[in-house]
């Protein structure tokens, strides 16, 4: 009885509301399509996505995922876009949880000021001032190496501007989360004997773990599929990540027609993106109503 009252809830509600039913479905199909048709194409060979690009694939050709991983060094960039993601992602975490708690959480002078600072730095994109980024690592690097290809064609310096540029939205983000936090939590705490650092990790952050993980999804997905930084700052091959050597895939796909091998790799560079948001969609959701709107 209550599985068939819970059907008739369901059907009634999809009566009553058919049309924004419809409209989801129609943009779910809109935004799926791409990515099904890539994964399909990825188990092609070349003709038949050249004759036959709606069908499914005669014989699966895994050797395309084989050839882009080795052949084409999907491998390596694989790696190098790992190494660089994790380690923005460790230098972010490690710089904006303190500062969020810091610039909520007490009341000292110039606090207003750089939290305008901060959020001054909402509009400044980093695809606007790369290049004047590039000429000063490479002249520091020149003054200190003589060598200006040490740090600027460097994943290490990759990493680190990726997590500099990207300090004021995720302060933004958790900093609406912390605001709301009842301060009773830290009161108590401290009479138990906590110092500031004990209150952080033993409290703030444990509560604070949706809005964390809210910021740690949207830079994942900024980092993984950063390009123009990467592009502009790795000059050689063995450094690239995936967004750069997905290019190298591209532009080599044009003359030697290798499309399979190209979809594969467009492939290997969404699946750990869409992984991720399987697992942590329901706490991103609820990590944005309780962290910048609430902010």
């Amino acid at each position: 009885m209550k599985v068939n009252s819970k059907r008739q809830k369901v059907l009634r509600h999809i009566k009553e509301n058919w049309v924004a039913y419809l409209i989801l479905g129609i943009f779910t199909v809109i935004f799926a399509y791409p990515i099904l048709w890539s994964f399909i194409s990825s188990f092609k060979t070349s003709a038949e996505i050249r004759q036959s690009p709606f069908s499914l694939p005669a014989v699966p050709q895994f050797v395309n995922y084989a050839n882009a991983w080795n052949a084409a060094h999907m491998g390596d960039y694989f790696l190098n876009s790992v190494f660089v993601t994790v380690l923005s992602m460790s230098l972010l975490i490690v710089l904006v949880i303190p500062c969020s708690y810091v610039l909520t959480r007490f009341n000292f002078r110039f606090r207003n000021f750089l939290k305008l600072l901060m959020m001054a730095g909402l509009f400044i994109n980093v695809n606007y001032i790369v290049y004047p980024i590039y000429l000063m690592i490479n002249g520091v690097s020149k003054t200190l190496f003589g060598n200006g290809l040490l740090l600027t064609d460097n994943l290490v310096t990759v990493a680190v501007i990726n997590a500099v540029t990207s300090i004021p939205f995720s302060i933004y983000l958790l900093s609406g989360f912390l605001t709301g936090l009842p301060k009773g939590y830290e009161e108590a705490a401290r009479i138990d004997g906590c110092t500031n650092w004990g209150i952080l990790f033993r409290v703030i952050v444990p509560l604070s773990m949706p809005s964390i993980l809210t910021v740690i999804l949207f830079q994942f997905l900024a980092y993984w599929n950063e390009y123009l930084v990467a592009q502009t700052f790795l000059i050689s091959d063995v450094n690239r990540t995936l967004p750069v050597g997905l290019l190298s895939i591209m532009q080599e796909a044009k003359v030697a027609t290798d499309y399979g091998r190209l979809y594969a790799g467009l492939v290997i560079v969404m699946v750990p993106v869409l992984l991720l948001y399987c697992f942590v969609q329901k706490n991103l959701t609820k990590g944005i109503s309780m962290g910048g709107l609430k902010g």
